[in-house]
């Protein structure tokens, strides 16, 4: 005898739609391997190129991405993956994220970003590096000037 029990109508949010979200391996340079969620890892124009290519199912390999960088890059597109993110919000993590890097991680961030094709990264990357080289030679300039 089949049971006509009604199932309680379920209403979907966007954190129910990221647990079941389709995952792409990623594999840095040093062999660190990482999941992530497709709508994060196709903002990536090399990667999303890859997986129209059919290499979804493989793990993607990024030979000139080391696994610090490839996780700090993670980082950035989980966040600018997520909908609805405000200008604001955009700028408020941008500040925060690069706050604790330093000259040679922006740069390999820059590198990174350049290598994934990662337009908005890579416009804030060098951004923050413009920002970095102004500090270090107002410094430069104040030590030869007044000292």
């Amino acid at each position: 005898m089949a049971s006509t029990q009604e199932k309680p109508e379920t209403t979907i949010t966007l954190k129910d739609d990221e647990k079941s979200e389709t995952t792409i391996t990623l594999k840095s340079s040093d062999g660190e391997v990482f999941e992530v969620p497709e709508s994060a890892a196709l903002l990536s124009y090399t990667i999303k190129i890859m997986v129209e290519d059919g290499r979804a199912g493989d793990v993607i390999s990024l030979e000139q991405v080391d696994g610090k960088t490839l996780s700090w890059v993670i980082t950035y597109l989980k966040k600018h993956a997520v909908d609805p993110f405000s200008e604001k919000d955009k700028d408020e993590f941008d500040t925060e994220f690069f706050s604790d890097k330093e000259f040679n991680s922006v740069v390999d961030i820059i590198n990174a970003a350049n290598y994934l094709n990662i337009k908005e990264l890579l416009h804030t990357s060098t951004r923050k590096i413009a920002e970095l080289m102004a500090i270090k030679w107002n410094r430069a300039m104040c030590g030869r000037i007044f000292w």
